[in-house]
């Protein structure tokens, strides 16, 4: 089991990966992808993105890179920008919860959502730029300071400027509030509250780092670099 699903008037959407840190695997992303398309139909109130206490989610799952290919690390890291782009424009109010380690990928997951309610322990890193990746970058951009994660360093939720909007006791009280908004207006507001993105761009210049040649050297440089080599799972962007 990839993801645990609670569906009703509010979905919640638990990362099931604990052995593996939370990191995303081919599966868990295909899960995820299954999950708000699913949602875009349903239209539930709001859908709630959470980890376990350690890991909200480590980043792009390197277990058997060995085994992969430029190709197909490329294809793994667009239907990641795809599955961050469902999430920026969702017809429903997104919320992540990060208690622990939030790193890569998994940060750029929780940049996605409206609502990004984080714990004193929690923990954020964009690595990606390491290894000639650019995700989620425009959207981190227009929440928050990007200088502040510059080279992939780690930061506090304290430290995080406005990708943090709360923590997770507020959640009850954001889910309160919304649904006293009337259902007919909900999506068109959220259009008009959220930054301004630009999805086809976004895609545009994730596509052109992925496929610059060289890139199961690049992650394999950098997993040598910087993660332990017994990793299971590796906390990349």
């Amino acid at each position: 089991m990839t993801l645990v699903v609670e569906r009703g008037d509010v979905w919640d959407v638990r990362l099931d990966r604990p052995a593996a840190a939370n990191a995303l695997s081919s599966g868990l992303v295909e899960a995820l992808h299954e999950v708000l398309d699913q949602a875009t139909v349903e239209r539930p109130k709001a859908l709630v993105l959470k980890g376990n206490q350690r890991h909200f989610a480590a980043g792009f799952d390197l277990t058997g890179l060995a085994g992969e290919s430029d190709a197909s690390l490329a294809h793994r890291f667009l239907r990641i920008g795809l599955l961050l782009e469902k999430l920026v424009a969702a017809p429903y109010l997104t919320v992540a919860v990060v208690e622990g380690s939030a790193f890569g990928a998994g940060a750029d997951l929780v940049a996605a959502c409206d609502h990004r309610l984080a714990g004193p322990d929690a923990r954020f890193a964009f690595p990606g730029p390491r290894f000639g990746v650019v995700l989620g970058t425009a959207r981190l951009r227009a929440i928050a300071d990007p200088l502040v994660f510059l080279g992939g360093a780690t930061v506090s939720a304290a430290d995080a400027g406005g990708l943090v909007t709360g923590n997770p006791d507020d959640l009850p009280g954001i889910l309160d509030a919304w649904s006293h908004i009337d259902p007919a207006t909900r999506a068109a507001l959220l259009a008009a509250a959220r930054p301004v993105h630009d999805a086809d761009a976004a895609l545009a210049v994730l596509t052109r780092s992925v496929t610059t040649p060289g890139l199961h050297a690049r992650l394999t440089a950098y997993r040598r670099r910087a993660l332990p080599p017994r990793s299971h799972s590796e906390e990349l962007s």
